[in-house]
């Protein structure tokens, strides 16, 4: 028996919260009556609008005309910072080639001398130290030897030697020209 008085009460319950919708949702529709107090200035069953003056004194900006009301309430995210690409190796510095020949040595004890030229044909004559004005520039000399010198182009260190080139001595046949003038 317990379990039907409980079945009981639950259906009560049910019909009355059903009956309390029913009268809420008849009151919120049902229309107001007249006779009730009114708040100044509503109509009842008419909403109501601000008159709008129409004087000519005032004017709207057009960028306010122009403005989108459907928007966003926010401003957009500003747009991440590129990323920092990673950096790149210095570009190699190639090395011109120097296209120099050592032509001779001057040593003494206190001060050397080398004689060096260029492809051009140009040579300049500078001690251990001393920087060479012959293209490309910024070349140092750093030793001096009797059939070598050292020198330095930015960084790089190159030896040039004195080319020892052997002439043929003049045998006995000597030269066509010269034994044909002998026979005039």
């Amino acid at each position: 028996m317990e379990l039907q008085r409980q079945r009981h009460y639950l259906t009560i319950t049910t019909a009355c919260v059903l009956l309390f919708s029913a009268a809420i949702v008849f009151w919120s529709v049902s229309a107001v009556d007249d006779s009730s107090q009114q708040l100044p200035g509503l109509q009842t069953g008419h909403a109501s609008t601000p008159e709008v003056s129409r004087d000519p004194e005032i004017t709207i900006p057009t960028a306010m005309t122009q403005r989108q009301l459907r928007g966003p309430l926010y401003d957009a995210k500003p747009a991440p910072p590129p990323k920092p690409s990673p950096p790149q190796p210095p570009p190699v510095k190639s090395h011109p080639k120097l296209d120099l020949s050592l032509i001779g040595t001057i040593i003494e004890s206190n001060n050397s001398l080398a004689i060096i030229a260029d492809a051009n044909g140009e040579f300049d004559v500078k001690a251990v130290g001393e920087t060479l004005e012959l293209a490309p520039d910024e070349i140092v000399i750093t030793s001096i030897q009797a059939d070598q010198v050292t020198l330095r182009h930015l960084g790089k260190t190159t030896t040039l030697s004195l080319e020892r080139t052997q002439k043929k001595p003049k045998g006995a046949n000597g030269n066509r020209n010269n034994r044909k003038r002998g026979l005039k």
